[in-house]
């Protein structure tokens, strides 16, 4: 009877190390041949794929360090220039909906970078990575899918949420030691991320932060999606001329209205 009792515990257990361990391994397999473009500079390392043909999937290693400011403007600057080349043919200049997503979503990477800055700013260092890092899905006009942004955890990110889960499966002896020992290296990597502050406006933002990104987001990204038309409008009385010399000297926010809502 105790065997069965602890059963869907077990269950439940199992189920959370296999997503840990799948998200691991998809890593370290080998993909399908598409096209790829990397490009890194001294904060992230890009990868950026187009699949089906019209869909760019940008992805990224997690780094050990972070340096603050520079890390947020490090993260958009390759995104934006790789996305006023024209990557997908619902992102290129040759028709009047791909400007007006590509320049909706060059509006969106703005607002952001403005919104993480000032996180930054605030000396909330951990909750501007945790917004930048989320696993973002830009859909463009007639609910195409745009663009999407993810991060690519490896074993050492997914490491303490392992451990939790082991730690809590051998019960309260384990625990204990397990649960300082993880706490220690997760402290470790928020201080190197620029997360820790004598003057941290709030405690309890900063431990939601931190227990999202090392914790939640090993076990399942919950995907945020972003319908652009719903926050972004381009004005008709835009010549389509104009709004291509805008895309690609970056006066794109001339002619695009709205903001990405809060509650995003």
């Amino acid at each position: 009877s105790s065997s069965r009792s602890h059963a869907p515990g077990l269950k439940i257990v199992g189920d959370m190390l296999r997503r840990i361990l799948v998200g691991a391994t998809r890593r370290i397999l080998p993909r399908a041949s598409r096209t790829l473009t990397v490009v890194a500079n001294q904060s992230w390392s890009w990868e950026f794929r187009v699949q089906e043909a019209e869909l760019l999937a940008a992805e990224y290693d997690l780094p050990e360090t972070l340096e603050q400011p520079r890390a947020i403007r490090d993260f958009f600057q390759p995104l934006g220039e790789y996305i006023r080349s024209g990557p997908t043919p619902l992102l290129d200049v040759s028709s009047v909906g791909s400007l007006r997503n590509a320049a909706r979503t060059l509006k969106l990477l703005d607002d952001l970078q403005k919104r993480a800055e000032a996180l930054v700013a605030e000396e909330r260092a951990m909750e501007a990575v945790v917004l930048i890092t989320s696993k973002w899905h830009v859909v463009g006009e007639a609910d195409a899918q745009l663009l999407t942004l993810s991060a690519q955890r490896n074993w050492r990110d997914r490491a303490p949420t392992a451990g939790a889960v082991v730690a809590g499966l051998l019960g309260p002896l384990a625990w204990i030691p397990g649960a300082l020992g993880i706490n220690e290296v997760i402290m470790r990597r928020v201080d190197r991320y620029g997360g820790l502050s004598k003057s941290t406006p709030s405690g309890y933002d900063l431990m939601k932060a931190t227990m999202n990104h090392h914790i939640v987001r090993a076990i399942y990204d919950r995907p945020r999606v972003v319908k652009l038309a719903e926050h972004y409008e381009v004005a008709d009385t835009v010549e389509l001329e104009t709004l291509r010399e805008a895309i690609a000297d970056g006066s794109h926010c001339e002619h695009v209205k709205g903001r990405l809502g809060d509650e995003i």
